[in-house]
């Protein structure tokens, strides 16, 4: 009997510990996504180890890694289609910040960026979230 209540307890703490880390948004990005206010339809989303998105004019796709709010893109490759000026400027500007992004802080409704010195480059909001 006393062994049986040491494995139930076992299991219990096992599914507490997974369910708090799956509902946390911080310790993973996988399967989200996440807009660029004041960038039109731009937007990224992770999955696994992969990033993919809208910057403004063209679409990309890459790889990232995530681990305790440290937030590394690799190289991304996008689209060549040519667009109105604005909208290639958003492009760049977008690119410009998963590029410098160094670190995340994700919410259940925010996704902030921040840089190699830990000033925010942009602050996302969640697309996917019901």
């Amino acid at each position: 009997m006393q062994t049986l209540r040491l494995a139930l307890a076992a299991v219990a703490l096992t599914t507490a510990t997974m369910t708090a880390a799956a509902a946390d948004p911080s310790a993973s990005l996988n399967g989200s996504e996440w807009g660029f206010p004041d960038a039109g339809d731009a937007h990224v989303q992770f999955k696994e180890k992969d990033v993919s998105g809208f910057a403004g004019c063209n679409r990309f796709r890459g790889t990232y890694t995530f681990d305790g709010g440290a937030l590394t893109f690799g190289p991304l490759a996008t689209t060549r289609m040519a667009c109105p000026p604005e909208k290639m400027q958003t492009e760049n500007k977008v690119l410009q910040i998963l590029q410098a992004a160094k670190s995340a802080e994700a919410s259940h409704k925010t996704l902030i960026l921040k840089d190699a010195t830990g000033a925010v480059l942009a602050t996302l909001q969640r697309r996917d979230w019901d």
